[in-house]
């Protein structure tokens, strides 16, 4: 009879031990791999050559802007402006050609059209006459001042008060080459007209740059002319020319007017009446 097989006591087994050291040890393997990775990483790029780009110093062109070219933005205090060569008067309907052609590509800077009167106008300004220098008495060429208008308005109806007790047309420079012009500006709907360019003489400012520029459009709008173009013109008939002159003469003191160089007028209401003055005088 055969004898039975004996089952040994002892077997090779896996214990809870072995298993942590061995998770270990690979946790160990894989964290030194993935740190040498990272070495090699950093030091090749430390080889890498970075491209380096040319410093470019800007070079300022010495031909002015249109805009400053044209008259539409005189500072106050413009650097060399006594050393300005003087201009001959060109004809007006060159003159607003050109003024269109630059203020055109500046129709962004015009405020938004929803802008409240009161807060717009908070030391309001009109910017000055962009005629070019004219012709004296003896036909010498001589500059023209430049000129300012200074208004606070407590609203858009009290600013089309000031207009229209003055005269003053605005003028839309039309892509038709027409002028379309607005007056009686405190009606709802003010009255309109057209003229030719070539016919215009009277003095006329750009408020486009100052902070008349959003109740310029308005009127504008209200008047239904804002779509034949992007430049709007304050348009003074020849009295009212007359009065800035005249203040202007009398503050300058027996000064020729080739020596003024900048005139700041001041509006302030007067009951139902408006009246100007002479805010600040500059001389060449």
């Amino acid at each position: 009879m055969a004898a039975p097989r004996q089952i040994s006591k002892y077997r090779l087994r896996v214990n809870a031990y072995d298993r942590v050291s061995s998770w270990l040890v690979s946790l160990l393997i894989i964290s030194m791999l993935t740190v040498a990775g990272l070495l090699i990483v950093y030091f090749t790029r430390q080889f890498i050559v970075a491209s380096k780009a040319i410093p470019v110093t800007p070079v300022e062109a010495a031909r002015q802007p249109a805009d400053v070219m044209m008259g539409l933005k005189q500072d106050p205090e413009p650097p060399g402006i006594e050393e300005a060569p003087d201009l001959l008067e060109p004809q007006l309907q060159d003159t607003l050609s050109a003024v269109a052609d630059a203020v055109a590509s500046r129709t962004a800077l015009l405020s938004d059209e929803s802008i409240d009167a009161s807060a717009s106008t908070a030391h309001g300004s009109g910017l000055g006459d962009v005629r070019q220098a004219g012709l004296d008495s003896q036909g010498e060429s001589r500059r023209e001042p430049s000129r300012e208008i200074r208004f606070e308005p407590e609203n858009l109806r009290q600013y089309a008060e000031f207009l229209d007790y003055f005269r003053i047309e605005l003028g839309v420079l039309g892509r038709d080459n027409q002028i379309h012009y607005a007056y009686n500006l405190a009606k709802q709907v003010p009255d309109v007209r057209v003229g030719e360019p070539g016919g215009e003489d009277r003095l006329y400012m750009n408020s486009a740059l100052g902070r008349f520029a959003a109740l310029d459009r308005r009127l504008a709008k209200n008047a239904g002319i804002t779509d034949r173009g992007q430049i709007i013109l304050q348009f003074y008939p020849p009295e009212t020319q007359a009065i800035l002159y005249d203040l202007e003469r009398r503050e300058a003191a027996g000064r020729r007017p080739e020596e003024i160089r900048r005139t700041i007028f001041r509006v302030a209401p007067k009951g139902d009446e408006f009246e100007f003055s002479v805010d600040q005088q500059y001389y060449r």
